[in-house]
């Protein structure tokens, strides 16, 4: 009897939650429609305005430093400097930066017991370094804190040439703390990297533009941009003598902070970050778990919602946010439970008895999929139906293959276990690749 209870509670709460993430799909699929089509005809902003300061963490980076390096020196930005991190590698990466010598890069060498703590750790360095010497220069004098924007490259980042003029779009509303541009995988050669361009465009196209809307989106690890002066307004993070805090997703709880004192986070859609994908489904699923893990310890602060500068709607968007690995955890584990009384028990797994009723589930469990497999023809005509038609399928099967990460996320979130193995770079072509723009810009026609 007291199984029959769970079960069925178990029942009710997993479809309580499916419905909220279902209903809160459409909310974001529509408010990020009118986003995209309020910015695709916007014109670009004057870079010209800002000191470009590009963050580029390097730990043992030696396939991909100098391309990385390359691609920023190609950036157009009026007044930029390049500031690579070399947090204490010991592969040829620092000899690759000394050959690498220029005005416009500046190298960070950390060594140990300082270097290889964390990545927020080796930001929070470069900070302090924008601080005490790259803003007494001289020629940095007219710039005020508002107007230092501070952009986060990966070792393996290709930022899109135009990306400063985008994003300075944005930044001309003074309100703007943060930007977060498109992330592409420039090495979608397997289903797997495939799938996981696919998700980052899913993400930013859906999620991160209708948060957009709301001015709550929040920040990603590579490619994103934040205002010095809004850095400066959040404080130190946690455990940290500067903005970012030890937690593994530092950049989601950084966005947070942004959000809690008044500043707004926005996604910009039509320039891109490109980065390498994982051909490796273990090490995918690595990836995904260190995520989700920082996920679960970024919904501990919850309590930084209740600000009077963020309420209503935005509120309850950051609050959705937050909130939902626990819904995946609940309908991760109602999914389990099912598969396992269907193989085990004979309990149907759906009710094909009643074809309105299965159809009725089918619908319910694949309609986040489905909203989301349609940003991927947004924006490009009848090509986009096609390409709706052939992502749909391939990418339902990438959701289920991904269930894993939600238990081993929780379970060492649970376990108190937080250390983690850099992800290892695959050798690049040597070859220059395009910078995809994940939707046609009209100007560009």
């Amino acid at each position: 009897m007291m199984l029959s209870w769970l079960l069925f509670l178990l029942y009710w709460v997993s479809f309580c939650a499916i419905v909220i993430g279902y209903v809160w799909t459409i909310v974001m699929f529509f408010a990020g429609y009118g986003y995209f089509r309020t910015w695709r005809r916007r014109p670009v902003g004057r870079e010209e305005d800002y000191l470009w300061v590009f963050l580029v963490p390097a730990l043992n980076e030696e396939v991909t430093i100098a391309d990385s390096v390359a691609r920023l020196r190609a950036v157009q930005a009026t007044h930029k400097v390049i500031l690579v991190i070399n947090d204490g590698s010991d592969d040829s990466t620092g000899a690759i930066l000394e050959g690498l010598a220029g005005p416009d890069l500046e190298v960070l060498t950390r060594v140990p017991p300082d270097a290889r703590t964390g990545k927020a750790a080796a930001l929070n360095a470069a900070y302090h370094r924008i601080l005490t010497q790259v803003m007494t220069r001289p020629e940095h004098s007219g710039f005020d804190t508002d107007h230092v924007i501070i952009g986060i490259v990966d070792a393996d980042g290709r930022l899109a040439a135009q990306a400063p003029a985008f994003v300075a779009r944005h930044f001309d509303e003074p309100e703007v703390g943060g930007v977060q541009c498109m992330v592409h995988i420039y090495n979608q050669e397997s289903y797997l990297t495939w799938m996981q361009g696919l998700e980052f465009e899913i993400f930013g196209g859906l999620f991160q533009a209708g948060r957009s809307r709301l001015n709550t989106a929040f920040m990603g690890g590579n490619g994103q941009f934040n205002r010095l002066s809004s850095l400066q307004s959040i404080g130190n993070g946690e455990g940290e003598d500067g903005p970012w805090g030890q937690f593994l997703t530092e950049d989601q709880e950084l966005g947070l902070r942004e959000l809690r004192v008044g500043w707004w986070g926005r996604h910009e859609l039509f320039t891109t970050v490109s980065q390498q994908g994982l051909n490796s489904l273990t090490r995918l699923w690595r990836q995904r778990t260190r995520w989700f893990q920082g996920n679960l310890q970024v919904l501990g602060h919850v309590r930084d919602l209740y600000s009077r500068d963020l309420y209503g709607f935005r509120r309850l968007d950051a609050l959705f946010t937050l909130v939902l690995p626990i819904l995946q955890l609940i309908v991760g584990t109602a999914l389990l439970v099912a598969i396992i009384l269907w193989v085990f028990f004979g309990v149907p797994y759906l009710p094909l008895d009643n074809g309105w009723l299965t159809a009725f589930f089918v619908q319910l469990s694949l309609g986040p999929v489905i909203f989301g497999v349609l940003i991927a023809g947004r924006g490009r005509g009848w090509a986009g139906v096609g390409r709706i038609a052939l992502v749909f399928v391939p990418y339902v099967v990438y959701t289920w293959i991904m269930w894993p990460v939600v238990f081993m996320g929780t379970w060492r979130r649970l376990s108190g276990r937080s250390t983690w193995a850099k992800t290892a770079r695959e050798r690049i072509s040597s070859e220059p690749a395009q910078d995809a723009l994940v939707y046609q810009d009209d100007r560009a026609e």
